[in-house]
């Protein structure tokens, strides 16, 4: 494990090649691309905390992990201004697909012209801000015309709290990072967890299996996040996803963890071959589209 501190405000620089070998078709499905900011200008309430992350490290270090695909989630670094994300859809061969952020008013012609281009859902954060329901219900409905799902950052008791609106709207839903869901809170047998599971059976919900390190209260490999991931596996095998959280916008103190010891967590929560090609493979070429 490389235990070297990455530079403040970017990703581990020297991404190790992992002892566990990813399957042909691996999908990435969280990763964000900021900058850079000559060519793609970041929002300006979020300069001051802003970094350089390029499509460029983002291809290097997926080539050191031998990942053949990923999903791109549009950062609130650059706002609603989807040109980086874009650029980078344009770029990737059918290799790639994203998640935007878009305003209430966005025209149906344009979210026609984000499907062209690779876009395949919306995201709503409930970290930092709390959207206003019936926004998030009515872009629902018209995101369910093309087919989309529709991204949750939540933290927490979140996905309790807003039960109701969850439950009701007519898209998939995928829940990022194990909608936040703190290992300490009663791992498994919370009502957050219990809540999550729920969508995931009833075959509506899709877990994003990320960021374990900002959730776990261990060291790695995080065995108090892991539990929780191989729970969701249990629970549901074709309705999890994978995904490393480049470049690690909310690292630890010390530094994000390599990227190549995150994917040598996979085994610890994905045992079995089966399992493995469901999670890398099989599940986001279902979601987003892949050939």
């Amino acid at each position: 494990m490389n235990t070297q501190p990455a530079p403040r405000g970017g990703p581990d620089p020297d991404t190790r090649v992992p002892s566990f070998k990813l399957p042909p078709g691996a999908c990435d499905c969280h990763v964000h691309i900021y900058g850079p900011a000559a060519q793609f200008p970041f929002a300006p309430a979020q300069r001051d905390r802003a970094f350089e992350a390029p499509r460029d490290a983002l291809e290097a270090m997926h080539n050191t992990l031998a990942v053949d695909r990923c999903v791109i989630v549009h950062g609130g670094t650059h706002g609603t201004d989807l040109s980086v994300t874009l650029d980078a859809l344009a770029s990737g061969g059918g290799r790639y697909r994203a998640v935007a952020l878009v305003e209430p008013g966005i025209t149906d012609a344009r979210l026609e012209e984000l499907h062209h281009a690779g876009v395949r859902a919306v995201r709503y954060g409930f970290v930092f801000s709390q959207p206003d329901e019936a926004v998030v219900r009515r872009m629902a409905e018209r995101i369910a015309a093309f087919g989309w799902h529709m991204a949750l950052f939540l933290r927490g008791d979140d996905i309790v709290a807003r039960a109701d609106l969850f439950r009701n709207l007519p898209v998939p839903l995928l829940f990022d990072h194990m909608a936040g869901i703190d290992p300490a809170s009663g791992g498994i047998g919370q009502a957050a967890f219990r809540e999550l599971a729920r969508h995931l059976k009833d075959g509506a919900g899709w877990a994003k299996l990320s960021a374990l390190e900002n959730h776990s209260h261990q060291p790695y490999p995080f065995a108090d996040a892991t539990d929780l991931a191989r729970a969701l596996i249990d629970a549901a095998p074709d309705r999890v996803l994978w995904g490393t959280n480049w470049p690690h916008p909310d690292a630890l103190p010390g530094g994000p963890v390599n990227d190549g010891d995150l994917v040598d967590l996979i085994p610890l929560y994905a045992p079995d071959r089966e399992t493995q090609h469901k999670l890398l493979v099989e599940n986001p070429a279902a979601l987003y589209g892949f050939d």
